[in-house]
C-alpha cells in the first residue's frame, strides 16, 4: 500500500521564490498548489484540504499571520501545521509562537523539506532521529 503524496498550499508573493519551492516539493513527490496572497491562499484552504501550509509572513494587514488566523479557525486540524518563512524579526506571533515553524529567509531546499516533514509528523520524526542517531 502506498503512501499518498503530501498536499502542500505554498503562498509566496515573490514568482521566483514560488516557483523555486514549488519546484523542489514537486520533485519530493509532493502535489503543492501555489498561491499568490494569503487571501488567494484562504480561497484554496476554503476549497480544498492540505497536509501542510508554507506561507512567506507578508506584514500587511491581510499578511501571513492573518491567513494563520483565518485558517485555522475554518480548519482547526492546520494548528501545527504551517511554515512559515520570512525575514528580520516577527511582531504580533505570540499566539502562534509555540504552534508552528518560523524559518529566516533565505531558506534552503533541504531545511524547507525537514520542517514540512516536522509539521506533518511531529514528535514522532524527532523521535526516529533521535533514535537512529
Amino acid at each position: 500500500m502506498s503512501v499518498p503524496p503530501l498536499s502542500i498550499l505554498l503562498v509566496e508573493a515573490d514568482r521566483d521564490t514560488r516557483e523555486d519551492r514549488c519546484a523542489d516539493l514537486e520533485e519530493r513527490g509532493c502535489v503543492v498548489t501555489p498561491a499568490t496572497t494569503p487571501a488567494e491562499g484562504l480561497e484554496a484552504i476554503v476549497l480544498g484540504r492540505f497536509d501542510v501550509v508554507v506561507s512567506d509572513l507578508l506584514r500587511r494587514s491581510r499578511g501571513g499571520l492573518w491567513l494563520w488566523r483565518e485558517a485555522t479557525a475554518l480548519r482547526p486540524e492546520l494548528r501545527r501545521r504551517f511554515v512559515f518563512c520570512g525575514s528580520g524579526p516577527v511582531f504580533d506571533r505570540d499566539e502562534v509562537l509555540e504552534q508552528e515553524s518560523f524559518l529566516i529567509t533565505p531558506v534552503s531546499p533541504a531545511t524547507l523539506w525537514r520542517a514540512v516533514l516536522l509539521a506533518v509528523h511531529g514528535p514522532q520524526l524527532q523521535n526516529h532521529r533521535s533514535s537512529s542517531a
